[in-house]
């Protein structure tokens, strides 16, 4: 059981400001909770000590809170989100006995919970006896201020006979900044002798839940901030997200990191700052300058590093990142320094190549790692780098059985990759026609859409790959047009050579059917030429073939793709005899 003094051990230093130790979180709950359900306050301060002992001496804490929880009495907060209108009624009057009741008069609720954009909040007063006669009500101020947070009330009630409950109406104001839940009163009393009614319905509490958001203080640079040691200021953004309302302040100062020569030292390497950023109703960013000193070598070579960290803030719902102090390197040369950084893991990449076994291969092909990008950035693994990697790794581990590119000359992994690749082009051609034949398509129109498609994916990564890594869009178009050239002379032009001096041996005919082929060529190149005009108006515009805008590149895209679709949607009818150029329906090619 507890006792009036451990209520008021616990209480009175959190109500000052004190903060809660972990330990104690469940019991001053419990606490709180007990002093709202029976006294209508989770202060112990605003409660008479013998009230609060003689409750005290009378039932277990557990079962009055069982009791509150029967009753829907809650402690909890509520999260109220900005400019929710909320109204709620916690405790009813039916919760007290009778003869603490007033006989006459008195509240229906005897506490409300109400948002600040609530606007008006309506409250029931109740003429038990249902005879004619008046009474007042006014309100009272709590943590609450009259025209601060509420408009005050000071009215007189008239009844008639009969009329069971009257209503009288509290504007609650809606302020911008924020400021912890407060309570204030309204109640029923005597204009002659200016007093409180007798009972304990004759007095409600309402609390205004504040919704406005101050948000949170982050660094905008999440990595080190890495300073170039020729510029005499540095300069740290401090962002404000998850909300501006009101105006905050937080406290900053400059911290040492690091050890040894590395430790920059505040009057020798920078200027210790200290002091306190404050950002206005719905100001979402601010910059703190700090001066770096130069040292009495310009051409040292200089790597030092210390932190700037965020405190204090103010009011108490302002968060503060985790990452509550930025890391800032004062650096020779920034960019000298990412380069060198990328051109060390280049180089150690090749050497590793150099080196790399068989096995090796095997084991690179099934790992995935955070890598370092062209300026010497960290970057991580994304959640589609995974899922391509866990879709790849068959073939990743299928290529990783050519042999290591050290070996003779590289001329060895060079004929492996050239045969996988012709083999994979086969059976992905093969599985396509098969596709084809069990679907019941014609084979001009299997050729055209399943066998191309399979077909042309290994150009399709190979073009994406020297696109992405090219200067210049030279590498990802010549790939295309040689890609394709080899298909229509080569791919071609050799079989029908074969065939013909196989067919002239023997004395027979070499015929290839052409049904549709002029109205595809038709197509093709005219599809070609249009892809060509597009190519040079980005030329002219974007002043490449590729990059430029997201609208623009997305526009490109879906013209290209048009183009393809246009091609295939035309060639499927000419295969079928819906739509022809040629006046005869078949035409016979033949070669000797």
């Amino acid at each position: 059981m507890l006792s009036v003094h451990e209520f008021y051990q616990k209480l009175l230093p959190i109500e000052q400001g004190e903060k809660v130790e972990k330990k104690d979180e469940q019991l001053t709950l419990q606490m709180k909770e007990f002093l709202f359900m029976e006294f209508g306050t989770t202060k112990v301060s605003e409660v008479n000590k013998d009230e609060l002992k003689m409750k005290l001496d009378g039932p277990a804490l557990i079962e009055r809170i069982t009791h509150r929880k029967a009753v829907a009495v809650s402690y909890r907060k509520d999260a109220i989100a900005k400019y929710q209108v909320f109204r709620r009624e916690n405790k009813g009057a039916d919760t007290i006995q009778d003869h603490l009741k007033n006989t006459h008069f008195g509240f229906s609720c005897l506490h409300y919970s109400v948002s600040e954009a609530a606007g008006t909040l309506k409250i029931n007063v109740l003429n038990k006896a249902k005879t004619a006669g008046e009474l007042h009500v006014r309100t009272v101020d709590g943590d609450a201020k009259a025209n601060d947070d509420y408009i005050p009330i000071n009215e007189k009630i008239v009844f008639k006979s009969g009329q069971a409950e009257a209503e009288v109406r509290v504007k609650i104001i809606d302020d911008e900044g924020w400021e912890p839940d407060e309570d204030f009163y309204v109640e029923l009393y005597d204009p002659v002798t200016n007093l409180r009614l007798l009972g304990e319905d004759t007095r409600t509490r309402i609390t205004i839940l504040d919704d406005d958001k101050p948000g949170m203080l982050v660094f905008e640079e999440k990595k080190t901030q890495r300073h170039p040691a020729n510029e005499r200021e540095c300069h740290v953004v401090v962002n404000r997200i998850h909300g501006t309302d009101g105006k905050i302040t937080v406290k900053y100062k400059t911290v040492l990191l690091g050890s040894g020569d590395q430790q920059a030292k505040p009057g020798v390497d920078f200027e210790a700052v200290s002091g306190e950023l404050e950002f206005g109703h719905q100001e979402s960013r601010k910059t703190i300058t700090i001066k770096i000193l130069d040292h009495e070598f310009p051409d040292e070579e200089r790597d030092e590093i210390f932190g700037l960290k965020l405190y204090d803030a103010d009011p108490v719902a302002v968060k503060i990142s985790k990452k509550d102090t930025a890391i800032i390197q004062i650096a020779t040369d920034v960019e000298k320094q990412k380069q060198a950084e990328a051109l060390n893991q280049l180089l150690e990449r090749i050497n590793h190549e150099e080196q790399i076994t068989w096995g090796q291969q095997f084991k690179d092909a099934c790992k995935l790692h955070p890598s370092k990008n062209e300026d010497g950035e960290i970057e991580d693994i994304s959640g589609m780098d995974a899922f391509l990697h866990i879709l790849s790794i068959g073939w990743k581990v299928l290529f990783a059985c050519c042999p290591p590119p050290h070996w003779g000359g590289g001329w060895p992994c060079f004929v492996t990759a050239i045969a996988f690749i012709g083999a994979l082009t086969a059976v992905v051609g093969e599985i396509a026609g098969i596709m084809g034949c069990v679907m019941g398509l014609k084979p001009g129109v299997t050729a055209i859409t399943f066998v191309a498609i399979g077909t042309s994916l290994p150009d399709t990564f190979a073009s994406m790959t020297a696109a992405r890594e090219s200067p210049n869009a030279d590498s990802a178009i010549g790939n295309i047009t040689g890609s394709n050239s080899v298909n229509v002379f080569l791919g071609l032009g050799l079989p029908w050579v074969i065939g013909s001096i196989y067919s002239s041996k023997n004395n027979e005919t070499f015929k290839v059917p052409a049904k549709g082929l002029d109205l595809s060529v038709v197509l093709f190149l005219s599809c070609c030429l249009v892809g060509i005009a597009i190519l040079i108006f980005r030329r002219c515009t974007v002043k490449g073939e590729l990059g430029g805008s997201t609208a623009g590149r997305a526009v490109s895209c879906i013209l290209l793709m048009s183009l393809w679709l246009i091609y295939i949607i035309f060639s499927c009818l000419g295969q079928y005899g819906y739509i022809s150029i040629s006046s005869e329906d078949s035409k016979v090619q033949e070669l000797s």
